[in-house]
């Protein structure tokens, strides 16, 4: 299970430019009457207190936002709206990824379509050398070694992927494959759980869980 990329945001810079109009030197001069000595001045009005302006609030970062919607998610009503939410936030931890980074994750996909799940690997290795404080990229690897059958590889994988990143339902989800694929049921009931704790619509989130209580249930047998 591989998940796809969203393209990161691209943030434009828009510089202003101040322009001064040469009509403005045709303006027709008038000569100021002469100043009369003995006419009082004009009155003295007190200065304006011009209000202070009110505090920008704070400019949300990527990580609030991720937040919000991993809480909004373990609140969604319905499977579609979880489906919208899960979309969103997965763009949220895209978004920082780099246009190289990006590049490598499209090879990669290239080669796992052509099972070469050693030149799909390295892909994703090369894109964690050049961003390693990217959870994401850690988890797009442990599904390309959950692929090619290296279980203990894949749960290394996550574990980085957790300690960044624990509100990511998919993670979970794949350390509770890993765990299931290593005969490890109990771990993988106690993923499989925390996955439904973040995200309760997961779909055939019925389906899956019965397969690893049955797991459990038959090994204790």
């Amino acid at each position: 299970m591989v998940c796809r990329m969203t393209d990161g945001r691209r943030w434009l810079m828009a510089g202003a430019v101040l322009l001064c109009s040469p009509a403005l030197t045709f303006l027709p001069v008038h000569a100021a009457p002469a100043a009369n000595p003995a006419a009082p001045g004009p009155a003295a009005s007190p200065a304006a207190k011009t209000p202070a302006p009110s505090p920008r609030p704070p400019r949300r970062t990527l990580h609030d936002r991720l937040m919000d919607a991993e809480k909004a998610l373990a609140m969604a009503g319905n499977e579609k709206q979880a489906g919208e939410i899960s979309e969103r936030a997965e763009g949220l931890r895209s978004r920082a990824l780099t246009g190289s980074v990006q590049m490598l994750i499209s090879d990669s996909h290239d080669a796992l379509e052509k099972h070469d799940f050693q030149q799909a690997q390295d892909d994703l290795t090369a894109a964690i050398t050049i961003q390693p404080d990217q959870p994401i990229l850690y988890r797009q690897r442990a599904a390309i070694r959950l692929a090619a059958g290296d279980n203990n590889g894949a749960i290394t994988d996550l574990g980085v992927v957790l300690q960044a990143d624990p509100g990511d339902p998919t993670a979970w989800g794949m350390l509770a494959e890993a765990e299931h694929d290593r005969h490890e049921p109990e771990a993988a009931l106690r993923a499989f759980h925390q996955m439904l704790l973040l995200n309760p619509k997961s779909p055939d989130s019925d389906t899956q869980l019965k397969t690893l209580e049955k797991a459990r249930d038959g090994q204790q047998d």
